[in-house]
Order: C-alpha cells, then sequence, then structure tokens
C-alpha cells in the first residue's frame, strides 16, 4: 500500500501542491526581471520560475516569502520523483532497463532537490547546473520507461508513446535553453526562454501524472 501511495496519489498531490504554491509565490514576487529591474510584479512571459526562488528579487527587495513557497514546492517535487521511480522499479521484469531508467529517474529528482537548495541570485552556477541536470536526467529515464512500458506484457501503449512525446520536446528545449540565445545579451530571447521553461515544467508535471495513471492501472491489472 506505501508503494501505491508514492506512485498513484503523491504525484497527483505534488502537482496540486505546486501549483498552489507558486501561485501563491507569483502574487507575493516584489517584481523586476532579468532585463528590468523596475517591474512591480511577476510577469508570466518575462519571469522565470527560478525567480520566485531567488532570496532578493530583481528588483532588489527581500523575496523571502516566494523563495520559501518556490523552493518547498520544487523540494516536494523531487522527493515525489524521487521516491515514485524507486517504487516502480521492481514493477518491470526486464532489470537492467528498469535500474536505469530508476537510477536516471531518481538522479532528476535530486536535481529537483539541489534546485531548491541553491536560489539563483546567490548560487547561480550550481543552480544552472542542477536545473540543465533535471532535463537530462529526467530524458534518459524517460527514454528507458518508454521502453519497458513498451516491452511490458498488461501496459498500455499509449504511456509509452507520451512518453516519447515528452522525449522530444525536452530534447527541443534543451536546445533552447542551452544553444539559444542568451536572454542577457539578447532581451527579446528572455521571453522565448521563458515561455519554454513553463511550457516544458507543465508538460513534465502532467507527463509523471499520466504515468503515474497508467502504473496505477497496471498494478491493478496484476493483483
Amino acid at each position: 500500500m506505501k508503494s501505491k501511495f508514492w506512485i498513484v496519489k503523491m504525484p497527483k498531490y505534488s502537482i496540486i501542491i505546486f501549483c498552489i504554491l507558486n501561485i501563491i509565490a507569483s502574487l507575493l514576487y516584489p517584481g523586476g526581471t532579468l532585463n528590468d529591474p523596475e517591474q512591480t510584479s511577476y510577469l508570466f512571459t518575462r519571469n522565470f520560475l527560478s525567480d520566485l526562488g531567488t532570496t532578493i528579487s530583481y528588483s532588489g527587495a527581500k523575496n523571502t516569502i516566494s523563495c520559501i513557497l518556490f523552493n518547498t514546492s520544487i523540494f516536494i517535487s523531487g522527493f515525489t520523483f524521487i521516491m515514485l521511480f524507486y517504487k516502480v522499479k521492481d514493477l518491470f521484469h526486464f532489470k537492467l532497463l528498469s535500474n536505469i531508467a530508476t537510477l536516471f529517474g531518481i538522479l532528476g529528482g535530486v536535481c529537483f532537490i539541489g534546485v531548491a537548495c541553491t536560489p539563483a541570485d546567490i548560487l547561480l552556477d550550481p543552480h544552472i547546473f542542477f536545473a540543465h541536470g533535471i532535463f537530462r536526467c529526467l530524458f534518459i529515464s524517460i527514454f528507458f520507461h518508454s521502453i519497458l512500458i513498451f516491452k511490458t506484457k498488461g501496459f498500455d501503449n499509449k504511456y509509452g508513446y507520451g512518453f516519447v512525446l515528452f522525449g522530444i520536446m525536452v530534447l527541443i528545449y534543451i536546445f533552447i535553453s542551452e544553444v539559444g540565445p542568451d536572454p542577457r545579451t539578447h532581451p527579446t530571447a528572455l521571453t522565448l526562454q521563458v515561455i519554454s521553461q513553463k511550457t516544458i515544467a507543465i508538460w513534465l508535471l502532467f507527463s509523471i501524472y499520466i504515468y503515474s495513471i497508467g502504473l496505477g492501472k497496471y498494478i491493478y491489472r496484476r493483483v
């Protein structure tokens, strides 16, 4: 029953917590963007998610409450991912593939926690390292989980196709965020970077939630 909680229920709860805490954090954010410190509020198309987690906003004001709320939501998400991927490793018969998928899934969760522990305004380099690590690790994990789904009898292949689509989205995001124009030197690129980050973050949470539903159905069929 404990495994089912982390596989089926907690992903849903963590997504709800993430959304609520970040909505509140965005409303309380004192303002400022990367290229415009005079802004007086959080702008959906101009502020990165991690702006909510800074100790001092771009406007120069203290950002304590939003920082706590954002980093708490990221920490909970990371811990949930760690537990989810750990609990599902024994559901599949292909142990090597399962172990690889589990390892990188757990590392992705660790990177979430790393982001929560490294506010971008005071620990920028490790923050970027962990932020990039989230998507690199989860891409590898999702790749192997897709194979496991396709190879496992009784697991609906539509969940594997969903992961394949998400993997493509992750590759596009990695290209935009790491190869695309720097929003610091190309201010017009800020909106592209911000929107792509939020899009992939929402898609990530949605994909993991859908996967947990598929896992729940698979567990039910096995009982």
